[in-house]
């Protein structure tokens, strides 16, 4: 126990532990008592395996390294004593990268919002990874229940997956009102009719912990949930203890709004004055959107106009062939009981695929454009029914090296297929040049030839005994080498490590 406890903590101590520590091992009493206890040291071996860093600055570094770094899908999760932060481009150049910070480390770096979903979803995601539209488009009809749906954004027809709720409860009156509400933690929208194809069902809409602007209260249970009209939250003020916010219907009357314990729904206590209960949760609303109710969308979609009072037709489901050429964007989702899934596709063909936990299954997807309320409405479903789900339209993942062999490959074919003049005539027509830059592009011609390549991969050799001694000067920047930039040795040493790998698949495809 006392080495696991030991291997936990490893991660979090800082140079000033080392010094608190270094002036106890000063004094004579203490250090010989620590090296008479062979299983103290061997505990300590933990702690010292993970070298010293300082929080401040390495809060520092982490907010600069995000600033020089684009990440398309973060994740963070709660660990103990702090946050791990999982970060990647995507959907190309996926090379995952985990960073462990502390809990002031993460207060430092994070928004509130992100820690407090971590903590009570036992993982935050965000991705800037959009699908595209699914090529086998379900049936679509007007939303009578409530659930996660495919919808289509007028005028657009971009698809947008999210929650519809296709009543409210009036805010003043506690009575239902047929408005729907389309929400999806980024977007928003309030009209009479939402038409979408149904994803799945879940209850984790997504709260807002400060209850702030433009936002609606709700209630769930897990089975049902209850969803107010939205209101606008002007402001907050504390009056013998209880909070009281100012607040702005959508007809425009001002009200004040308390929080009150014990209430089943809204109760206007006054005209000027309505109590909430105070276990109903906010979620904000900040980008409005305008999504298709049954009419323009179908008939954008090659429909004829429906008749006045006439119900809306489904959308036309395309075509069998239609399968074959979305099949490279298609995932097939398996998942059990026990928080693990399992990815198969092409979409997850190279990078992604596999059995793995709940938390790297959603990682996965929303690189590949998933957000993460319909991963874990997909996940939960295919774990409820048994059933593998699949999904199309998804972005493909591949790694940097896969674009590089890729690239690499195809210029190799192209290069095979050119016939270059003789070297003379190619200096005769230098010679008859007078713009420099033109002489220096048909000599460039004669610089890759089959012997100048075979030179640069015989540097491989050297290029790796280079690649190896920054991998030792990186090592001993993190043990305190503080001349040494430790940022521009990793980044030269992968560097050359790109390098190397190039010039050993050009050794693979050379002509």
């Amino acid at each position: 126990m006392t080495r696991s406890l030991c291997a936990a903590i490893s991660g979090t101590i800082n140079a000033e532990d080392f010094a608190r520590f270094e002036r106890i091992m000063a004094e004579p009493q203490w250090r010989n008592a620590i090296e008479k206890n062979a299983s103290l040291l061997y505990y300590m071996g933990d702690l010292l395996e993970t070298p010293p860093v300082v929080a401040e600055q390495a809060a520092k570094e982490a907010q600069a390294f995000a600033a020089r770094q684009r990440y398309d899908v973060i994740q963070v999760r709660p660990e103990a004593g702090g946050y791990v932060v999982k970060v990647s481009s995507a959907p190309d150049n996926m090379q995952p990268v985990s960073i462990f910070l502390t809990e002031k480390q993460a207060a430092e770096v994070l928004p509130p919002e992100t820690m407090q979903a971590a903590d009570q979803t036992g993982a935050a995601t965000m991705t800037g990874v959009e699908a595209d539209a699914d090529p086998l488009v379900e049936a679509a009809a007007p939303v009578q229940t409530f659930g996660l749906y495919k919808v289509m954004e007028k005028g657009s027809g971009k698809q947008i997956i999210g929650y519809v709720i296709p009543q409210l409860m009036d805010i003043m009156t506690g009575q239902m009102v047929p408005q729907a509400l389309f929400v999806n933690g980024s977007q928003y929208a309030m009209q009479q009719t939402v038409v979408g194809s149904p994803v799945g069902i879940n209850f984790n809409l997504p709260a807002t912990p400060n209850i702030r602007g433009l936002g609606a209260f709700y209630k769930s249970d897990g089975r049902s949930i209850v969803v107010t009209t939205p209101v606008e939250i002007i402001s907050e003020v504390t009056v013998e203890g209880r909070k009281y916010y100012s607040t702005r219907l959508a007809n425009g009357q001002e009200v004040q709004l308390a929080r009150v314990d014990n209430l089943k729904k809204p109760v206007q206590m006054s005209p000027g004055e309505i109590a909430i209960p105070k276990d109903y949760d906010f979620m904000a609303l900040d980008s409005p959107v305008q999504l298709e109710d049954g009419g323009a969308a179908q008939q954008g979609m090659g429909q004829p106009a429906r008749a006045p009072g006439q119900p809306p037709a489904p959308m036309q489901v395309p075509m069998k062939e239609a399968q074959a050429s979305a099949y490279p964007t298609m995932v097939e989702i398996r998942a059990w009981g026990d928080l693990s899934c399992d990815l198969r596709g092409p979409v997850f063909d190279k990078i992604g695929s596999g059995v793995q936990s709940w938390a790297d299954g959603i990682f996965h997807l929303a690189a590949a454009g998933v957000p993460q309320n319909l991963a874990t409405a997909l996940l939960e479903k295919a774990a409820s029914d048994s059933e593998p789900v699949r999904l199309f339209g998804l972005r493909p993942l591949s790694t940097p090296v896969e674009r590089v062999k890729t690239a690499m490959a195809m210029s190799a074919v192209k290069l095979a297929n050119v016939k270059l003049p003789p070297k003379q005539c190619l200096l005769k027509e230098a010679a008859a040049l007078s713009d420099v830059a033109s002489v220096d592009s048909v000599l460039a011609l004669n610089f890759i030839n089959p012997e100048n390549l075979e030179t640069f991969i015989e540097y491989i050799p050297e290029l790796e005994e280079t690649a190896t001694k920054l991998a030792n000067i990186v090592l001993a920047s993190q043990m305190g080498l503080q001349t040494v930039p430790q940022q521009a040795a990793v980044r030269a040493m992968f560097a050359i490590e790109s390098v190397v790998s190039a010039l050993k698949d050009l050794q693979t495809h050379k002509i």
